[in-house]
């Protein structure tokens, strides 16, 4: 007899992940923000046609995306208490992982956090909250 278990765990994970690029997150003023394809609908932290999202991420207080064209990839942050929005190329530097720099600021975002960095100081660590991958269709 064989097994369902293996298959009823990936169905399960494959809810899940449909759940957590469907589901909104939430705004500054505790509003929710929907996503799709592109990045957070509704805010200037959203790739523009024809690039696409490769990867979005929400910490307590800013909305990240990172889009790729043929140009390469941009770094995309939406700080959330005032809007204000960094736009930058950006490096994949690992699987996940990607960097950006402004003016001296390093910006290096994952599924894991947002880090930060003048130097060799660290101005700014904040975990994600919600991070989605999303996948191409078709």
């Amino acid at each position: 007899m064989v097994s369902r278990t293996p298959l009823l765990f990936l169905g399960v994970a494959g809810l899940c992940v449909a759940a957590a690029v469907l589901a909104p997150t939430v705004d500054a003023q505790g509003g929710p923000v929907a996503i799709d394809d592109r990045g957070f609908v509704g805010t200037q932290a959203r790739c523009a046609t024809p690039s696409a999202g490769v990867a979005f991420g929400r910490t307590a207080s800013a909305l990240v995306v990172i889009c790729k064209d043929s140009d390469g990839y941009e770094y995309r942050g939406l700080r959330l208490r005032d809007d204000a929005l960094l736009t930058v190329a950006a490096d994949r530097v690992g699987s996940g992982v990607y960097s950006a720099r402004n003016d001296g600021v390093a910006y290096t975002f994952s599924a894991k956090e947002l880090v930060v960095t003048e130097g060799d100081r660290v101005l700014v660590t904040e975990p994600m909250v919600a991070y989605v991958e999303p996948r191409p269709t078709g």
